[in-house]
């Protein structure tokens, strides 16, 4: 039997202020009615690329690539928090990310421009910077919860100095995914 390993690409964030009021906020919105399932402050991240399942070779590709980008670090700002999908419908809850410098999309890009060559997709969607910070099961008072939710779209949580970005594995338990970093990619100062 093929063994599949769930793949994405990903940058931490570990800024203790940035955490620490992302539990704040997933207090706030639980306290206002959301039953949700919070993104423990370890596995607090943004998702660059989510690949799905890969075989050993895909994945090969995958690290062999990320391997060849070439960025400097660069800073980004966490700031409000918003939902999917929208309207009156809370399934995911997120903190947006400020890329001044594009920084992140320019990882983005330069992993596309390498892998959608070699057959792999991209999202339609394209790239929008967000950290999840829960996922909403239920919700036992929405006029509540969206009140709360439009207090917080403006909250500042702080900047994060981006280093490096990993390839992770996320193995899929009845607790949630465990996350295991496949690859470390650190920035360049040089060029």
């Amino acid at each position: 039997m093929v063994e599949l390993i769930r793949t994405f690409i990903a940058v931490d964030f570990d800024n203790p202020e940035i955490v620490s009021r992302a539990q704040e906020v997933q207090r706030r919105l639980m306290e206002s009615g959301a039953v949700m399932k919070a993104v423990e402050p370890q596995n607090l991240h943004t998702t660059l690329w989510f690949f799905g399942e890969l075989d050993k070779s895909r994945l090969q590709l995958v690290l062999d690539n990320a391997k060849e980008i070439a960025f400097k670090a660069f800073k980004v700002n966490v700031k409000g928090v918003g939902y999917f999908p929208g309207g009156r419908r809370v399934n995911v809850i997120w903190l947006g990310i400020d890329d001044p410098t594009r920084g992140l999309s320019s990882i983005v890009e330069q992993l596309r421009n390498r892998l959608t060559r070699l057959g792999f997709k991209y999202d339609e969607r394209g790239f929008t910077p967000h950290l999840t910070i829960g996922r909403v099961k239920r919700v036992k008072d929405k006029v509540r919860l969206l009140k709360e939710l439009d207090q917080l779209k403006e909250m500042v949580f702080g900047e994060q100095i981006v280093d490096k970005f990993k390839v992770k594995k996320s193995t899929l338990t009845q607790r949630g995914p465990i996350y295991s970093d496949l690859l470390v990619v650190e920035a360049r100062n040089g060029d």
